[in-house]
């Protein structure tokens, strides 16, 4: 069933407020780009909720994870129940799923949420009200219409299932990892300021979302924001493996809900330990002996019993592997170290060659 069209009186300002809307959303709204196609990963946005809610509400809106997912995003308490309230205007991550696909035929990649949300159609619905009222202008009505291959966006009925297109990328950003965060710039805000709450350079942000100004950001603008991830040992044939995109200060169930991971900036290694939650198999340790999270030594030359992802195929089975220590400081220290070192068999080898021009010329 079609919405009725407006008064014949109201026609002309009816297609020339559809007009403006349709440029306004346009200017808003993101598709981000992806270098592969086919390829997957986690992503999410920061909604706002514009009244009070609960995350119970807010997961029917969006059906793109469980309440588990929604609240590691969040890095709320696992016992926090389904019915707890979101006050209004707080910003709460939404998790989904990425696929890099084209959009039409002879389309560049873009990324966006795996088929879901899903929207139903409610009476006196219009599918830029939708866009904007609903999903906070992650996408735009014409967004909308093209995933589900509607010639007339104007034209939709009470009860048809909507897929919600919510932009998203799998790219790595400066040859790393990230989780691409859909962020909507508020009034006020600046990619200096912006930066530095993500602990993102500003510079990336202005190159990866093209801003030729910093100083015309937009309110309502959507931006690509690379959220650095925790370094993983987790196998790429792991059921998991998308782990690998978990950003400072989340944390995920995983294996069954038998492994429990974190993120934090303070070493950037994902740190995983065993929830010993009832049927979970029993974690084996490390060389015999250390157990899973536990490190071995101090400093740059510790090792860790790091969490390397689980199979299914007849029981869970959970692996575990031994690693070194990879953060940022030791990377540093030992590049740094490599460069003394080459440094100094460059001056002896400079010194022996000006040692035998002397003799030469003696």
């Amino acid at each position: 069933m079609a919405l009725p069209s407006p008064p014949a009186n109201l026609a002309a300002p009816a297609a020339v407020l559809l007009l403006l809307l349709f440029l306004a959303g346009t200017a808003s709204a993101a598709n981000f780009t992806c270098a592969a196609q086919g390829s997957t990963c986690q992503s999410a946005i920061g909604y706002v909720a514009p009244n009070a809610t609960t995350y119970g509400e807010l997961l029917a809106r969006f059906n793109t994870s469980t309440l588990a997912d929604l609240l590691g995003a969040n890095n709320l308490p696992a016992t926090t129940p389904s019915t707890a309230r979101v006050p209004a205007k707080a910003t709460v991550r939404i998790p989904f799923r990425c696929l890099c696909a084209a959009a039409g035929n002879g389309a560049s990649v873009v990324g966006r949420s795996d088929r879901v949300p899903v929207y139903t159609v409610q009476p006196n619905d219009w599918m830029d009200a939708i866009a904007r009222n609903v999903f906070d202008a992650f996408v735009t009505f014409q967004e909308i219409a093209d995933a589900n291959n509607i010639p007339k966006p104007d034209q939709i009925g009470v009860g048809q299932k909507l897929w919600i297109p919510l932009p998203c990328s799998c790219d790595q950003v400066l040859g790393s990892d990230v989780l691409h965060y859909a962020h909507t710039v508020a009034a006020g805000e600046t990619t200096s300021g912006m930066a530095a709450k993500f602990g993102v350079l500003e510079s990336t942000l202005v190159t990866l979302n093209k801003i030729a100004d910093p100083k015309n950001l937009l309110q309502g603008q959507i931006l690509d924001v690379p959220l650095p991830v925790c370094a993983s040992s987790i196998s790429s044939t792991s059921a998991d493996h998308n782990l690998l995109r978990l950003p400072n200060g989340a944390y995920a169930l995983t294996a069954q809900d038998c492994i429990q991971c974190s993120c934090s900036s303070n070493t950037y290694q994902l740190n995983c330990t065993s929830t010993q939650g009832k049927g979970c198999p029993a974690v084996p340790p490390c060389n015999g002996t250390l157990k899973l999270g536990q490190t071995n030594g101090t400093g740059c030359g510790s090792t860790t019993c790091a969490y390397s992802g689980y199979s299914n195929s007849s029981s869970l089975s959970i692996q575990t592997t031994l690693v070194s220590n990879q953060t940022t400081a030791c990377q540093n220290s030992g590049s740094e170290r490599s460069e003394f070192s080459g440094s100094m068999w460059m001056m002896v080898a400079i010194s022996f060659h000006m040692v035998l021009i002397l003799i030469c010329f003696l």
